[in-house]
Formats: structure tokens, sequence, C-alpha cells
């Protein structure tokens, strides 16, 4: 286990863990390598264990002491709170519970959070961090690999039933307050504005939505999504409160009065009715809404 430090001022800002070769490497990050290159750099060996579990639980206590996560402020070059199985590692279920209760004891920390949420804002108003973002995604999403290998770790995760409760619970405390969906919104907007990013955005749809697996699977998720009652009341009272705003009515307008939307809408419609299973489904939608008002009839 060692410690970068800054060397013109003897701050730490990297916490890290390896055996000789990693050691002697020097390379970590863009932001390690900016830190290193503008103030110089000490690396101390602090910790020597043979357990590597042991080793991940003092890199999480040392990146939370020492303040080099990247998002708590303070200048560090840590982009995770520590503890990664990159080596090939695999924690036993003990292992794995002991770890995560070490982080979460760190993000009960509001201050933590807080910091996290103002780090976030600076750096999406930053073109060239944008940028930089932009082309690491692109790179990882053209290798067909790195594709295959993320769309497997999302399937296992939200194979997790608790995984998924966590989530919700998660996501429920933020849009339940009103400062995060206004930064939320403030953040969308700003990354739209990036004429780049809309473009890449749409490219990576386009090829999304040209693979037949990937589009079974979008419906056959809508498809449960709106067999749930609770679900579709949900949708229903947010559209109303949508087009309850004036300001949000007129913007719709605006955009299904614009020749471009309506010829992009028609040519969509026509390539969804040019699908079999998308005409078999609607079909039999209309099959049960004739149903429904025959029986609402009698």
């Amino acid at each position: 286990m060692y410690v970068d430090y800054r060397k013109d001022d003897g701050k730490p800002f990297y916490v890290g863990k390896g055996i000789t070769k990693r050691i002697k490497n020097l390379e970590r990050n863009p932001l390690h390598a900016n830190i290193k290159n503008k103030h110089g750099i000490i690396r101390e060996i602090v910790f020597e264990t043979h357990s590597e579990q042991e080793s991940f639980e003092k890199e999480i206590q040392l990146i939370g002491e020492l303040q080099t996560y990247v998002h708590y402020g303070k200048g560090g070059a840590n982009l995770t709170l520590g503890g990664e199985g990159g080596s090939g590692y695999k924690f036993t279920e003990e292992q794995s519970e002991k770890m995560s209760e070490l982080k979460k004891k760190m993000w009960e920390d509001p201050e933590l959070r807080e910091k996290m949420r103002e780090s976030h804002k600076k750096q999406w108003e930053d073109p060239e961090y944008r940028e930089k973002m932009r082309e690491s995604q692109n790179k990882r999403w053209e290798e067909p690999k790195n594709r295959e290998k993320i769309s497997e770790t999302k399937k296992k995760i939200w194979e997790d039933p608790q995984y998924k409760e966590n989530h919700s619970k998660i996501m429920k405390k933020f849009w339940e307050d009103p400062e995060h969906r206004k930064t939320a919104s403030e953040l969308s907007k700003k990354q739209w504005e990036d004429h780049e990013l809309r473009k890449t955005a749409s490219e990576l749809s386009k090829k999304q939505w040209e693979d037949p697996e990937y589009r079974k699977k979008i419906s056959e998720l809508s498809k449960k999504q709106w067999e749930d009652p609770e679900y579709r009341e949900k949708m229903s009272e947010l559209l109303k409160k949508k087009y309850e705003d004036p300001e949000h009515k007129r913007k719709m307008k605006e955009i299904q009065s614009n020749p471009k939307t309506k010829k992009k809408k028609s040519e969509a419609i026509k390539k969804l009715w040019e699908d079999p299973e998308f005409r078999a489904m609607m079909k039999e939608k209309i099959k049960l809404g004739i149903q429904k008002k025959k029986l609402e009839k009698l």
C-alpha cells in the first residue's frame, strides 16, 4: 500500500496498492498525471500485507482519512472510494458485506454527498471535461468486447432483487429533493446544448435500435412496466402535471408543429409498423380496446 504526495507541499493526493512493478510505475489516470506534472510526486510505502482483502480494507480507510477521493474536493486523484478487485481477486460473501459496510459508512457522511454534488456540477460545466468524457465513452463503445462486458455486468447487477430495491429507494429519495431535481435539470440542459454530445447520443441510439435483440428487450420491458397498475397510475399523474404547466404545453406545441419533427415522427412510425412483432402487438391492443368498449356498452 502506498501514498502519493505532492513534492512541493507534501499534500497527499493518491492512495494505491500493488506489488513492485505497479509501485514503480507512476502512471495512473489523467487527473493523477496533471497533479504529478504540476507539483511533482513523492511515493511512500505506508503498509505491507500478504492479504489482499486486508489491503482493500486499508485502501478504503486511507482514502477516507487522507481525503484523496476526487469528489471530496480536496485535490485528490482517486477516482473511486477504493476496494476494487482489479487484480482478479474474488471476495467471499462475508468479505463483500464487510467492504459494502465500509463504503456505506463513508456515504452516510452528508458533507461527502454535498461535495459529490458540487464536484459533478463543476466537472460538467467544464467543456474540456465533457469532451474527454465523450471521447472516453466513444472508445469504450467502439470495442465490441467492452460493450459485451458492460452488458453482461449490468444484467447480473439487475438480476439481483436487493440491488433493484435499493436502487429504487435511492432514486426516490433523490427525486423527492427539489434541489436535486433542479440541479439535474440544469445539468441535463447544459449537456444537451453540446452539439457533439447530441450527435454521439443520437448515433449510439440508432445503433442500439438497429439491433433486433435490443428492440425485443425494450419491448418486453415496456410491456412488463405497463402491466403494472401502479406504474400506469404514476405515469398518468406525471403526464397530467406536465400538461398543467403552460410553459410545457407551449414548448410541446412548438415541437409538434415543427416540419422536421413531423417528418421524423412519420418516418419513425413507418419503421415501427414495418416490424411484424409491433404490428401483431398493436392489433392485439386494438382488439382488447374494442372488446372493452363493447363490454362498457352492455
